[in-house]
């Protein structure tokens, strides 16, 4: 068995926004093509937008939103990988 560390910056293109280019915060993913954003980032997008902002397909329903799905485990992950993540998270919101 193989053992060594495995760097933040190598996971990064799986624990980032594509929209915002930051890490994901309530990850929410496209149920057909699976690419996951920001809750915020893929809503307001869609707004715009009938295709996914990764690899543009488009989806065959008109009310786009319904193509979303939240993915908590996802979620769960990035806040285990980038330590203060959540609790930075969560300060902003309760600011709210």
């Amino acid at each position: 068995m193989v053992e060594g560390n495995i760097s933040l910056k190598s996971l990064n293109d799986h624990i980032t926004c594509h929209i915002c280019n930051g890490y994901l915060i309530d990850a929410t993913t496209i149920t057909e093509c699976l690419h996951t954003f920001c809750k915020t980032c893929i809503i307001m997008w869609l707004k715009e937008h009938q295709v996914c902002p990764m690899c543009k397909d488009q989806f065959l329903q008109t009310r786009s939103l319904l193509n979303i799905r939240s993915d908590p485990t996802l979620q769960d992950i990035v806040y285990k990988i980038v330590p203060g993540l959540f609790t930075e998270n969560f300060s902003l919101f309760q600011m709210k």
